[in-house]
């Protein structure tokens, strides 16, 4: 009766670890996790406008912010988060645990959007850029340490907005999404960034009231024109297809690329010397 009793467990432990093992086993694509409406997302969803045929291969994960999608990678939720480089670079000094692959998935340039009606506007701020480069060049070396993660300790200069008046013939409204360190955030009721300090500049330039606007970033484009915005400022990328919509300045920023952030255990891009590289093996990723 014992024996029986035995061989009646063991087959129930047997069929019970084939269900665990199965469960285990179950196919699981590898994750991407990416902030919402950016041109990482367009790159690794796929936008034939843009050029991207996306990846199939893998699941997508979008957050809000960069620094969201870089906590759960952490946390194990995500495998790798594709972002622009100069905030990965911030990101990864701020997250112990992490490593950028510094290969350009992409190459772009970042612009300031203006409302297709105010060619006038669109000239003095393509003059402002044009005499002020050494100034935004400063402002990218004085902003170069700050991500989403440490914001909120920030203690350098805050911009703050005027309170829109549609009968004022003096402001300029500015559209952004403030929640892109280094280029745009907020500190209490105040933004700082990249961004934020160049819209300062140019509005004082024009002798101008800053008003800043801060909304979700699929938004910009559309609102320029519509309830006294007049340009968008947003670590925006210069393309064909944001183009029939506004506007853009020259770039201020031409060295601008999407990259990969992976924990610094990852060694799956550790033979990668190019893009083409980075790219067969995104592509090449397949069930865990």
């Amino acid at each position: 009766m014992k024996k029986v009793v035995s061989m009646l467990l063991l087959t129930a432990m047997i069929i019970s670890s084939c269900f665990m093992f199965a469960s285990c086993s179950k196919d699981e694509k590898y994750t991407i996790g990416v902030q919402s409406g950016t041109t990482g997302w367009s790159f690794v969803t796929g936008d034939a406008d843009w050029g991207f045929t996306g990846f199939s291969n893998v699941t997508v994960s979008s957050f809000d912010t960069a620094a969201l999608a870089v906590s759960d990678l952490l946390a194990g939720n995500v495998d790798f988060v594709v972002v622009d480089d100069a905030v990965a670079k911030t990101l990864v000094a701020s997250n112990k645990g992490t490593k950028c692959i510094d290969i350009p998935l992409t190459t772009e340039s970042y612009g300031i959007s203006v409302d297709k009606s105010q060619s006038d506007l669109l000239a003095n701020i393509n003059t402002y850029l044009g005499e002020n480069k050494t100034a935004i060049d400063a402002l990218f070396t004085k902003y170069a340490d700050v991500s989403d993660d440490n914001a909120t300790t920030w203690a350098g200069e805050i911009i703050t907005s005027a309170t829109y008046d549609s009968s004022k013939t003096n402001q300029l409204v500015v559209a952004t999404n403030a929640a892109f360190a280094p280029f745009e955030f907020t500190v209490g009721n105040g933004y700082a960034g990249i961004d934020m300090e160049m819209a300062k500049l140019i509005a004082d330039s024009l002798d101008m009231e800053l008003v800043i606007v801060n909304m979700e970033f699929d938004a910009i484009t559309a609102s320029l024109g519509k309830n006294g915005v007049d340009i968008g400022i947003a670590a925006m990328t210069i393309n064909a297809v944001r183009s029939q919509v506004v506007n853009f300045s020259d770039p201020y920023y031409t060295e601008a690329y999407q990259v990969v952030i992976c924990k610094d255990t990852d060694t799956l891009f550790d033979s990668c010397k190019t893009t083409d590289d980075m790219l067969a093996v995104l592509s090449g990723l397949n069930i865990k």
